[in-house]
């Protein structure tokens, strides 16, 4: 079931947009991503979270910690 989206998680997706913008731009990395974004609720749900990166596929794929 999909989340309903608030104006607080629009300003943060935003907000990450923008610095992924000057990320891309800074190191020359750029993702291309369809249907994969996850946005939290409460400002401390993705604090643990790491990333597995695969360079050879291009995958990113997030590591949510159990709680």
């Amino acid at each position: 079931m999909k989340q309903p989206t608030t104006t607080q998680m629009e300003r943060n997706y935003g907000a990450f947009m923008e610095e992924l913008t000057r990320l891309t731009r800074k190191h020359g990395v750029t993702i291309q991503s369809t249907g994969g974004v996850f946005v939290a609720s409460s400002p401390n749900d993705y604090r643990q979270v790491t990333y597995i990166a695969d360079m050879s596929s291009g995958d990113l794929i997030p590591v949510f910690p159990e709680s």
